[in-house]
């Protein structure tokens, strides 16, 4: 309890006195709120500026992927949910017709896989903007532990490297 009190604690302290900060769509500097666009009257330092350039570039992939993706999904439930039966006149009889759903839900599935690949990039900006921001305030960046899947003969293998 101790150790989870004191790294709250730390991250707290971290982001309370670091010189460049994010918050929401802004960049803060001194008291001063800027732009994302206005990132290279930010940052000074050329490594910085190339995180965070990747990482704009990186969030805009994730939102057209999100934004593609949803579309898709949102036009395949309202297909879904239209409508159940039709009623059609054939040789002076009514006859009624069920609508077949399967390609509705289909496209569901697609725009779910296609929202599922944008979220890495998503992931990536967000990792790329906070080691800009920590370039910037001259914080350490040393230690960067991570998982990475492999393969084992046969199997897979999740590693973590510290």
């Amino acid at each position: 309890m101790k150790k989870i009190l004191f790294l709250s604690l730390s991250i707290c302290y971290q982001s309370v006195f670091s010189q460049i900060s994010i918050s929401g769509n802004k960049l803060e500097k001194d008291g001063q709120t800027y732009k994302m666009s206005e990132y290279e009257d930010v940052f000074k330092n050329p490594q910085a500026i190339a995180h965070f350039k990747k990482a704009r570039t990186n969030n805009t992939v994730g939102a057209i992927f999100a934004g593609v993706g949803g579309g898709v999904m949102g036009v395949g439930i309202a297909r879904a949910l239209s409508g159940g039966k039709t009623t059609v006149t054939i040789n002076g009889q009514p006859q009624v017709i069920k609508q077949d759903n399967s390609t509705a839900w289909t496209a569901v599935g697609i725009g779910a896989g296609i929202v599922g690949i944008g979220i890495p990039f998503a992931l990536a900006a967000k990792k790329n903007a906070d080691r800009a921001v920590q370039l910037e305030n001259g914080e350490s960046t040393a230690f960067q532990p991570y998982f990475k899947i492999e393969t084992a003969g046969t199997g897979l293998a999740l590693s973590y490297h510290f």
